[in-house]
């Protein structure tokens, strides 16, 4: 293992830390090499050392020892059986996981990059040596290790949304009357449904899955105190056609003026009714093999002003 040395606290930190998960068991260190490695890599067997294939690391601390029965029957040289249930085996985790802070030291020459040290939680012994279990792997290679569940992926998608904001539009004038309808409509352009796609990794791999966020309907607060949803953008009113000629489905008509409400620019006679436009998004995801759901849905808000007038009509 060229141009890469693994110091004796780290090792000695691996065998501690797999011993303290063998339960019954009973390891007896009677001898530690304070020998470093200096250079080339070399087979482990009972002299310890580190094994260097190119792609993955594998070292040992050299003290010998059996691992016992899974009976609990005894074991041999410096070890005694356990009987405890073993995890599924190897059971890799990041250096950094098991010794937080420490990274485990750079890659070896020629090693896959990216990638990261790991430690084999289930090495506790062996015949040939007590290994410390500490491998180099590329990003994906990780044994047994299996790829994050789609649904991380889709769920990761969602949060990169990028949804558009509605402006409010009122109509058919800048100024609103009292018992005149005003229409009420967002922009039609952002109707429509927006897609982003995101990658998971971990240690077995990557998966990629989209998000997709559909608008469904507007929720619209008036500013006088009531609060209704409509099914679609809304439609603004048309100058150029007369009021017979069209319609819409989202109108509020308002039965007092805005005087007393607050301006928008400190004006008293620009008291107005502050209008809020909410969107709702329904979001679902679509990963590999048909792999689909449905997430949390999503809202957009924006808000306008309308000035509310009474009209003031006059006897001849």
């Amino acid at each position: 293992m060229e141009g890469h040395r693994l110091q004796d606290d780290i090792g000695i930190e691996v065998l501690t830390a797999t011993a303290r998960r063998a339960v019954g068991i009973v390891v007896l260190v009677t001898a530690v090499s304070a020998a470093v490695l200096t250079g080339t890599a070399f087979a482990g067997g009972s002299t310890g050392g580190c094994t260097d294939s190119g792609t993955t690391v594998t070292c040992g601390s050299g003290v010998g020892g059996n691992p016992g029965s899974a009976s609990g029957g005894g074991g041999s040289d410096s070890s005694g059986g356990g009987g405890s249930t073993q995890p599924k085996c190897p059971d890799y985790v990041p250096y950094s996981v098991e010794f937080p802070g420490a990274s485990g030291g750079p890659p070896p020459a020629g090693a896959v990059q990216p990638g990261a040290w790991y430690v084999d939680l289930c090495v506790q012994g062996s015949t040939q040596g007590m290994g410390t279990g500490v491998q180099w792997f590329g990003d994906g290679q990780v044994p047994g290790a299996a790829p994050p569940d789609p649904a991380t992926a889709g769920a990761k998608a969602a949060s990169e949304l990028q949804l558009p904001v509605p402006s409010p539009a009122l109509s058919p004038s800048a100024t609103g009357y009292v018992n005149l309808a005003e229409w009420l409509g967002i922009a039609p352009a952002i109707w429509h449904a927006v897609t982003t796609s995101a990658q998971a990794c971990n240690a077995g791999g990557c998966v990629t899955a989209a998000a997709t966020a559909s608008p469904a309907y507007v929720t619209w607060t008036t500013g006088d105190g009531s609060t209704f949803t409509c099914d679609g953008p809304g439609t603004a009113y048309n100058s150029a056609l007369s009021a017979e000629a069209q319609s819409t489905n989202c109108s509020h008509t308002y039965t007092t003026t805005s005087a007393g409400q607050t301006s928008p620019d400190g004006n008293p006679n620009d008291d107005a009714f502050t209008v809020t436009a909410t969107v709702t998004w329904t979001v679902a995801w679509a990963g590999p093999n048909g792999s689909a759901g449905v997430l949390p849905s999503l809202t957009t808000v924006g808000s306008s002003s309308l000035r509310v007038a009474q009209i003031e009509s006059v006897n001849n």
